[in-house]
């Protein structure tokens, strides 16, 4: 045993002063009053390597000097020496030859084990951190010499108790949840220590493994070792929540973004929904069997239900039937890997789902009776389809042929010989799934003589939409969008040397490709289309001019024309001989003229200098021009009734309702393009969908982002919005669809619309204060697990913005505003915590997200940027854009104040806002915690903590923690029990998570990686806040033992 050197007077008085005590066999209270003299007022025996002393005066011989450790005891015992110091002391002694001097110290070791803790300063706590892997290491030191000389003597029993007491000690540092916490803070001080204290255990683990019958209890002794070797105390936090398919007849949070997803975000790829599932599997506590079970519920619940608008049958099935396999297979390649064959093995989990599925037996044949077709046998063969090892095919026609017996309605459909022939028929969209690959290897030839067939194709109706559906449930209708895109400025300008014939074939392409992309963005949104840079006049028109819900838009706003353009354009249309017609034809220029044409037609038939016959007949020749010229001037006529009086909107009305409902007949004595009852068709549809716009028309999105981002909705699913006409507040209409919605946990179609218009009109900071207060009101466990999992789907609509507004606005209501009094129930307080965690922990997921290739082929920011989505640019915001850039350049301002430095990789705009938002949060709850009053609000704090150290990928987000929260509330609450000491550590030192697989990780967590200097003052900080509620704790058992 080496002593460090001392160079003050008081090591040899200290010295002079044991010597003393053994020769006039002084008891241990005359010790204490005697060394009390010697050390400083105030000052630990440490210093002077009291204990150090103490242990080689009393272990100098081959018996331990038991007179002068009762010394030692009576110091430990009344605080002149602390536990760190002398678990240290004991940890440097190597005379591991004298078994009964060991004995003495591992019985002194086990008796300090039950009241280890420090009551000094964090680097007196710290050290005591750094000496339980001192003392972990002797121990192991002890077994291994006592396991060597038990092998070499057989017969040993000082070293058999020895080897016994020092297992002891390791089991019960094993079953301390402080010892193992401090542990763990002491390995991460001295990670060189700790490794060899580890190499030490591995050499127990070989003795004891060759020992053979020479050692008792061999298998335990190897058992304790290994798991106090491989411990991590952070595993006990986490898993929170356990969902239990029994008591819950549905996972409300699943349908709610099942809904979201085949309404919201059609064209999303499968993978993004996939990671979306799998973070809710953690947050809700889903086994992979009720992950599945509850995905296919969900779909086949949206399928049952008829639809509430038109197109959304075919977005169910589209989805069901060929989305919901490759997010299957996605989520079951994740959890498991892709294995040797890359295909991850046979998932029983899912055979088990779907068997589960097949016994709700009225679910399923209310299903095949509206679709009209055995759906189970179409969703098996799709799955075995997508990756053969998911279900087995024998497993799948057992599900099938135990479904076809139980089923009430199977054995009239199939003998219906009219089967096939409804359209949501999932046998037609998975037809036509085959041939939107064969189109798109069509379209990428660069002929347009080739392609054109095929564009006829799909401008006819019933087709067109059954393969726009299989595309946009592949995660390919971007391709398509893309393809018409370029064909559409191929066709733009004349080519040299180009024949009548050529240019009639041009006019066709364009014209045909700019009706479909209007179709696509009406149906799934003008990001499909638009891409980031906006290159093309195709993008840019769509973007300036296309009706959008809550947008104002101002075409011609910036166009400047001339009247010889204008007068030009107007004697080519009245050209009737199609040789000449559509020669040295610029379409860019033609679409703009059309719109300043009709503008200054409008006017002078406004002023009567034109009869308003001439004005319909110029709409008629516009239409057998080009079928989308009527579309460019309903654009213009949109958006000049919207700024003009009843009075002077009167005739640019008419002229709507004329383009509406007079352009479906055709003059068969006027020659027109080939196609012309397809291309008029799909004209006046979306012509109809312009004006549903124009008057606030309820839009179904398909936008790859966030409803705000995209603002982007589907006009063929339009109806009058009653919002707009209603003369009742927002609130009273928010809280009767709340009402009509809560009852039975589901989210009907009309009351998800009614949901993103609220939004829509009222913003988010509004939405999500009424929406939470409406979910509030609930007073059961049940209940309120319900409403908070259904306002966490709803708030998905923008997952970011609603996080921050529930962050910045909501939550301060009921931390230090006018709502605090709700929280009086404690079923409340952790309804609310677990709904803002999980928020904070999707939104976080969201920014994090690298810019990904989106339905539109271009990259989209998920994040919080003004307009997020490259089609937002350049096209007026709404008031939901407006507050939440001013809510964002808010938090911008605070940004400085950030605990994480600027600079930091990964750090961007949107991770910058939801970060602050969260440390404000945070702050709130330290100023809160300062009152020191014990309360319903204390409660919610505690909870939120609870929930966020328990939350996944929550580690850069506990790094925002302000060092003054906890040491706030550990005193405060009594007893000591709201935090245990895994989620102390946790939280004050959070340690980023290791992923056995590297493309899992987390990019987030780099962002709260810590310098070496924040580390070490957040280990300091740990340890002392858990010497803290250690001595809480001991207090409070001392004080239960003293009661009668």
């Amino acid at each position: 045993m080496v002593l460090e050197p001392v160079t003050s007077s008081k090591a040899g008085t200290i010295r002079s002063l044991l010597i003393r005590a053994w020769r006039e066999r002084w008891s241990d209270l005359q010790w204490g009053i005697h060394i009390k003299t010697v050390l400083p007022w105030g000052v630990s025996g440490d210093i002077y390597h009291l204990a150090d002393y103490i242990l080689q005066q009393a272990l100098m011989g081959p018996l331990p000097n038991t007179l002068i450790l009762s010394y030692l005891r009576h110091s430990l015992s009344s605080q002149i020496v602390s536990y760190g110091g002398v678990i240290e002391s004991i940890s440097k002694y190597d005379g591991l030859h004298k078994p009964h001097c060991i004995h003495a110290l591992l019985t002194l070791l086990q008796s300090m084990m039950k009241s280890v803790s420090c009551r000094g300063k964090p680097e007196d706590c710290l050290m005591l951190a750094t000496s339980i892997v001192g003392g972990v290491k002797w121990l192991a030191q002890v077994m291994a010499w006592t396991i060597q000389q038990l092998v070499d003597l057989r017969t040993a029993p000082e070293h058999s108790t020895n080897l016994s007491l020092a297992a002891s000690i390791l089991v019960h540092i094993l079953s301390s949840p402080f010892l193992t916490c401090m542990l763990e803070i002491g390995r991460r001080e001295e990670p060189s220590t700790w490794g060899s204290c580890v190499k030490k255990m591995v050499e127990v683990e070989t003795l004891l493994a060759g020992a053979g019958g020479i050692v008792e209890n061999k298998d335990n002794l190897i058992k304790t070792v290994c798991q106090l070797r491989d411990h991590q105390p952070l595993d006990s936090v986490g898993k929170k929540h356990k969902f239990d398919s029994m008591k819950v007849p549905l996972c409300h949070a699943m349908h709610s973004l099942v809904m979201l997803e085949v309404l919201s975000h059609t064209t999303r790829h499968a993978s993004t929904f996939a990671q979306q599932l799998l973070l809710l599997q953690q947050l809700q506590g889903l086994s992979t069997e009720e992950l599945f079970l509850e995905l296919l519920r969900s779909s086949f619940l949206g399928l049952s239900c008829p639809e509430y608008q038109p197109y959304q049958e075919l977005k169910w099935v589209g989805f069901t039937f060929i989305k919901v396999p490759s997010i299957l297979n996605t989520i079951h390649l994740t959890l498991n890997g892709p294995g040797d064959s890359g295909s991850g093995g046979e998932c029983e989990d899912l055979a088990k789902a779907v068997q589960r599925l097949s016994q709700m037996t009225l679910l399923m044949d209310q299903v095949d009776s509206r679709i009209n077709c055995n759906c189970l046998e179409y969703l098996l063969n799709e799955l075995i389809h997508v990756n053969k090892n998911l279900i087995p095919e024998r497993d799948a026609q057992a599900i099938v042929a135990i479904r076809v017996q139980e089923s009430n309605v199977l054995a009239n459909i199939q003998n219906n010989e009219g089967q096939g022939s409804h359209i949501g028929n999932p046998n037609l969209i998975l037809r036509a799934q085959p041939t939107v690959t064969s189109i798109l290897k069509t379209l990428s030839n660069k002929n347009q003589e080739s392609v054109l067939p095929v564009m006829n194709l799909l401008i006819s109706g019933k087709s067109r939409d059954l393969l726009l559906a299989a595309a946009a449930a592949s995660g390919s209708l971007h391709i398509f969008a893309q393809k018409f895109v370029k064909f559409n400025e191929a066709s733009m300008d004349p080519q040299p040397g180009e024949t009548s014939k050529m240019a009639a074939n041009r006019a066709l392409m364009f014209d045909i490709s700019f009706l479909l992309l209007c179709h696509i963005v009406q149906l799934y949104g003008i990001d499909v289309v638009v891409s980031e840079k906006c290159e093309t006049f195709v993008e840019q028109w769509m973007k300036e001019n296309m009706p959008e819900p809550g947008r104002v838009k101002a075409p011609l706003v910036a166009t400047r024309t001339d009247q010889s353009a204008v007068e030009e354009f107007i004697r080519e249309v009245n050209v009737t001989d199609l040789e000449h017609k559509y020669n040295m034809m610029r379409w860019s220029e033609v679409c703009q003229v059309a719109g300043v044409a009709l503008r200054e037609v409008v006017t002078a038939a406004q002023q009567g200098a034109l009869p308003l016959q001439h004005v319909r007949e110029l709409l008629d020749r516009l239409r057998y021009h080009l079928c989308c010229l009527p579309i460019c001037v309903a654009t213009w006529l949109c958006s000049h009734v919207q700024v003009v009086d009843s009075e002077q909107a009167a005739e640019p009305l008419s002229f709507l309702q004329y383009l509406q409902s007079s352009l479906s007949d055709h003059d068969p004595s006027v020659l027109t393009l080939d196609n012309f009852k397809d291309r008029s068709t799909l004209m006046v549809q979306i012509v109809e969908n312009m004006i549903q716009v124009m008057k606030g028309g309820v839009q179904s999105s398909s936008s790859p982002t966030t409803m705000s981002r995209s603002s982007s909705s589907s006009v063929g699913e339009a109806s009058n919005d009653p919002l707009l006409s209603s003369q009742e507040p927002l609130s009273h209409l928010l809280r009767e669809t709340w009402n009509q919605v809560f009852p039975g946990g589901v989210i009907s179609h009309k009351a998800l619309a009614t949901f993103r218009n609220l939004l829509r009109l009222g913003g988010t900071r509004w939405f999500v204060c009424d929406l939470v207060k409406a979910g509030m009101q609930q007073v059961f466990h049940s209940d309120l697990t319900r409403a908070m999992d259904l306002i966490y789907g709803l708030l998905h609509q923008d997952v970011v913005g609603c996080t921050l507004s529930l962050l910045m606005h909501a939550l301060p209501m009921y931390i230090s505003g006018p709502c605090t009094g709700e929280l009086i129930s404690k079923p409340r307080t952790e309804a609310l915590a677990r709904l803002t965690v999980s928020m904070i922990i999707s939104a976080w997921l969201a920014v994090q997200q690298q810019p990904v290739k989106s339905e539109t082929g271009s990259t989209v920011n998920v994040g919080t940027s003004g307009g997020g989505g490259s089609g937002c640019r350049g096209r007026k915001r709404n008031y939901h854009d407006r507050e939440l850039e001013d809510l964002e350049v808010n938090l911008q301002v605070h940004s400085s104040d950030l605990a994480i430095p600027r600079g930091t990789p990964g750090l961007t705009k949107d991770v910058t806002a939801l970060l602050v938002a969260v440390q404000s949060l945070l702050t709130l709850m330290t100023q809160v915690s300062r009152a020191g009053v014990v309360s319903p609000v204390t409660q919610l704090v505690v909870n939120i903590l609870h929930e966020l150290v328990a939350a996944p990928h929550s580690h850069t987000l506990l790094t925002l923690t302000p060092p003054a929260l906890l040491p706030n509330l550990v005193p405060l609450l009594s007893p000591p029990d709201a935090f245990t000491y895994a989620e102390l550590l946790a939280i004050t030192a959070p340690r980023p998570p290791s992923y056995s697989d590297p493309s899992r990780e987390f990019a987030g967590d780099l962002i709260g990686a810590q310098t070496p200097a924040q580390a070490a003052g957040a280990r300091r900080a740990a340890a002392k806040l858990l010497c803290v509620h250690r001595n809480l704790s001991l207090a409070n058992e001392a004080a239960l033992l003293a009661l009668p």
